[in-house]
């Protein structure tokens, strides 16, 4: 099947910019219930991403001078998103681009499909506290200060509480006590010895492109990092917990994963099954139709 993309835009970086300040959280707000930002104060660069060298190596990221581990929120692909990176990447060769060169984002009409946009894969840079190895979520839950999430009566309970109070799940039921964290969240470990803050590099738009070019095309791939302006202002925790991106989960589609109902390898979300998809960006919103491999689980 042919497929017809054409090029509607180039969009420069510093207009790029503008456009991620307005992404926002699916399910998060502040106290007058608007919807919160988690790029309003951040600050955005370049940097390269290298394949692995061999099993058990990871993926880096060059920062600088210096190379550091590459993480991944979900270490499942799926092949039909592979595909339809290798087709904008076609395009994008045409138009004189690489996917793995871009410096800006790239708007694209697909016939009968739509309008789309290309970005360099987004990579978020997060100071963890570890304590033994563990985060230390008391102070992780202190990054909630300030945001909120509705339950399905439209009440707001603060996400900085370890517990959340009278939650309502639908209009008529309700818990009284809900963890804000995944019960999983106290057991998780990046290694005993390690205390102290420590950066985690977490890719956050981008996985497909990001495993097209490290893995079929072996080639490095130019990234956004995205970080805090201040050490005062951190980025929101991200929806789930880093891990490596090897081992590998890949299947043909989003839908084969029914077909392994003890699929196990997945995302470790960091916040409660009932609220796990608050985290979330809104791309639409900032204007950037990036795809459509979103849940559609309901969020209030």
């Amino acid at each position: 099947m042919k497929h017809i993309l054409r090029l509607e835009k180039v969009i420069p970086f510093r207009e790029l910019q503008d456009a991620l300040r307005n992404v926002v959280f699916r399910g998060v707000y502040n106290t007058q219930g608007g919807k919160l930002r988690p790029y309003e104060h951040a600050k955005f660069s370049f940097a390269t991403v290298y394949p692995f060298k061999g099993i058990g190596v990871p993926a880096e990221i060059l920062i600088g001078r210096k190379r550091e581990t590459l993480f991944t929120p979900q270490p499942t692909i799926y092949q039909t998103q592979i595909e339809i990176t290798e087709t904008v990447d076609q395009f994008l060769r045409g138009e004189g681009m690489k996917i793995t060169d871009l410096d800006a984002g790239v708007q694209y009409s697909w016939e009968g499909r739509g309008v789309f946009h290309v970005l360099p894969p987004i990579v978020e840079k997060h100071i963890y506290p570890l304590r033994d190895g563990f985060i230390d979520l008391s102070k992780l839950l202190h990054r909630f200060s300030g945001a909120y999430v509705r339950d399905a009566r439209g009440n707001l309970h603060h996400l900085g509480n370890a517990e959340l109070h009278n939650f309502f799940i639908d209009e008529v039921s309700q818990l009284a006590h809900l963890d804000t964290l995944n019960s999983n969240a106290a057991i998780i470990n990046y290694g005993l010895p390690y205390h102290g803050d420590h950066t985690f590099y977490i890719i956050c738009d981008g996985a497909h492109r990001l495993d097209y070019a490290l893995e079929k095309l072996r080639r490095p791939i130019t990234v956004i990092v995205a970080e805090a302006k201040h050490t005062a202002e951190p980025l929101m925790p991200y929806y789930a917990f880093p891990v490596p991106l090897r081992p590998t989960v890949r299947l043909s589609s989003k839908k084969a994963e029914k077909m392994f109902y003890r699929l196990e390898l997945d995302k470790i979300h960091l916040l409660n099954d009932f609220i796990k998809k608050v985290l979330h960006y809104d791309w639409e919103v900032a204007g950037l139709f990036v795809g459509k491999l979103r849940s559609n689980v309901e969020i209030y």
